[in-house]
């Protein structure tokens, strides 16, 4: 969710539950001097995956806790997107590349579209992103609306959105920004899967707000007892951006979709499942669930077909307590489950410490992100 939103939830959570729970605290920064556990130096890197020819991986990096910005006395409040190479952590810069004639004091923003115009997306849509204020959450990488090699990324800053970026050949990736996809007033929005044809779906998490006023208590309420907060949208070009049938959840996190379109899998981060939808001609959705012990975030998928399923332990609250957390990592415990897509069956793979939001397979590893933390953690793959 929005950083912001996050910190307010914090709040309201800490007038219900935190007086018996107490806060959660902070692990170590990461160490430098074990290269070859994590990848250090990060920005809460809430997503990840796999650019086109598997040698890079693309991580979004999460905006920074704005306390911590104002007590470092930084100027950017922005988070950005970044290329790993895999052998031996080479990192670029993907969007947003710093230029000497940028001003992100005063939000200024030269474009990074080569092409220049808007071509991908909605006809709605404004222009290309204020980098000073782009906060890019969940991604997805695959073929975007002309079939080119893109990643969809959803960005809350500035616009609620969700920006396509054409991935450009070379032996170093870069990125070019091609359109958006403004959402329907009111909603934030969560993760992002890309469709056959150039459409997505997009995860409708809960209600937008701005204070902690009574639509904000009701809404973590509601989360924090597994009621229904929002649902699945689905934009297909040149359509209008439309709700699935049977598709509300708790707080609709993390989403990944089959090859051919036709199986939407959905993390449901306040109900502690993963629910399927199996789409129909007419009719709607099929809808099974499995469960799980953790708050599940976002979903990839494995070389043998499994989908991994990333969550934070300790109920809503714990995970909540985190954005009170300025730097390193959030002391609370985490799981990574594989799911079968077809029996809908979930095995653990491993447990650690930390706000743990996505988990990726890398050759004989499994890379782990956090939506609050500076690293990537290299676990090695459970047989």
């Amino acid at each position: 969710m929005p950083r912001t939103q996050l910190l307010l939830m914090v709040l309201i959570a800490q007038g219900f539950s935190w007086g018996c729970l107490g806060g959660a605290g902070a692990l170590a920064p990461c160490s430098t001097q074990a290269p070859g556990l994590a990848i250090c130096d990060l920005t809460n890197p809430e997503d990840l995956g796999f650019l086109p020819d598997g040698s890079w991986i693309v991580v979004s990096e999460m905006a920074p806790n704005e306390q911590a910005v104002e007590e470092a006395g930084r100027a950017s409040r922005h988070g950005r997107l970044t290329g790993i190479r895999l052998a031996g952590t080479e990192r670029v810069p993907l969007y947003p590349i710093a230029s000497t004639s940028d001003d992100e004091e005063t939000g200024s923003s030269p474009a990074q579209n080569p092409g220049g115009d808007v071509t991908w997306g909605d006809l709605s849509c404004p222009g290309e992103p204020d980098r000073a204020v782009f906060q890019p959450h969940g991604i997805d990488v695959g073929p975007g609306p002309n079939g080119r090699p893109s990643v969809a990324v959803v960005n809350h800053g500035g616009r609620e959105a969700v920006e396509f970026f054409e991935i450009l050949s070379g032996e170093v990736p870069s990125l070019a920004w091609r359109g958006c996809v403004p959402m329907p007033e009111g909603i934030s929005i969560n993760d992002v899967a890309l469709l056959p044809g150039g459409g997505f779906v997009v995860t409708n998490f809960m209600p937008a707000f701005d204070g902690v006023g009574p639509k904000a208590i009701w809404t973590m309420l509601k989360i924090g007892f597994g009621a229904r907060t929002g649902s699945v949208l689905e934009w297909t070009p040149g359509s209008p951006i439309m709700e699935i049938e049977n598709s509300q959840g708790s707080a609709p996190n993390g989403i990944e979709v089959s090859a051919d379109g036709s199986v939407i899998f959905v993390a449901e981060w306040g109900g502690e499942a993963v629910y399927r939808l199996r789409l129909r001609d007419k009719g709607p959705p099929i809808r099974d669930e499995v469960e799980v012990d953790h708050s599940p975030d976002n979903l990839t998928w494995t070389r043998d077909g499994r989908l991994l399923v990333t969550g934070q332990k300790g109920g809503v609250s714990a995970s909540l307590s985190c954005a009170s957390v300025e730097d390193a990592g959030c002391d609370i415990g985490y799981s990574v489950y594989a799911i079968s897509p077809i029996e809908l069956e979930a095995t653990k793979l491993l447990e650690g410490r930390g706000a743990a939001s996505v988990a990726l397979e890398v050759a004989d590893e499994i890379y782990v992100g956090f939506y609050i933390g500076d690293q990537i953690e290299r676990v090695e793959r459970p047989e």
